[in-house]
C-alpha cells in the first residue's frame, strides 16, 4: 500500500518535472525567438522610420547576440551574430532615411529595400527554430527525463514482482 502511494507520488513528480522542463525550455529558448519574429513582422509593416527603428530594436534585444543553432551544418544564413549585424545596419539605414521627405522616391525606395531585408532576416530566423528545439540543453534535459521514466518503470516492475510473490 505504501509503495503504491510512493509510485503515484513519483508519477506526479515526474509529470510536474516534465511540465516544468518544457515550460522553462520554451520560455528561455523559443519564446524570445517568437517575440523577435513578431517584432520583425511589425517592422515590415511599420509606416514611419521611428516605428520601424523601435521594432528592430526590440527584435535585436530578443535575438541571441551570437552563435549558430544549426550544429550539424551551420551556415551564415542562420548565424545570429550576422543577423544582429544586419539589424544594426538596417537601423543605420533607417536613421538616414528618416531625414528624407516622406513623399520622395528615395524615401519610398529606401523603406521598400529595408522591408525586403527584414523579410529575409525573418525567414532566416524562422529557419533556426527547429534547431533551437534540438539544442544540446534540450537533448540533455530530455535524456534526464527519459532516464527518470525508465527508473520509475524499473521500480514499479520490482514492486509488482514483490507483490505477486507475496
Amino acid at each position: 500500500m505504501a509503495s503504491s502511494k510512493l509510485v503515484m507520488i513519483g508519477v506526479f513528480a515526474l509529470l510536474a518535472f516534465g511540465v516544468g522542463i518544457a515550460y522553462y525550455g520554451y520560455q528561455t529558448s523559443i519564446y524570445p525567438i517568437d517575440r523577435a519574429i513578431g517584432n520583425l513582422a511589425r517592422a515590415q509593416s511599420a509606416q514611419t522610420p521611428e516605428e520601424l527603428f523601435d521594432y528592430v530594436t526590440e527584435a535585436k534585444r530578443d535575438l541571441p547576440k551570437s552563435g549558430n543553432p544549426v550544429w550539424s551544418f551551420p551556415t551564415k544564413k542562420t548565424d545570429f551574430g550576422l543577423m544582429q549585424q544586419e539589424l544594426g545596419n538596417i537601423q543605420s539605414r533607417v536613421n538616414s532615411i528618416s531625414s528624407l521627405e516622406s513623399h520622395s522616391s528615395a524615401y519610398n525606395t529606401g523603406m521598400n529595400d529595408i522591408r525586403l531585408s527584414l523579410k529575409n532576416i525573418t525567414e532566416n530566423v524562422i529557419e533556426t527554430i527547429p534547431y533551437i528545439y534540438v539544442s544540446t540543453t534540450n537533448i540533455a534535459m530530455s535524456a534526464v527525463w527519459i532516464a527518470v521514466i525508465l527508473g520509475l518503470f524499473a521500480v514499479m516492475k520490482k514492486g509488482k514482482a514483490k507483490y505477486t510473490e507475496t
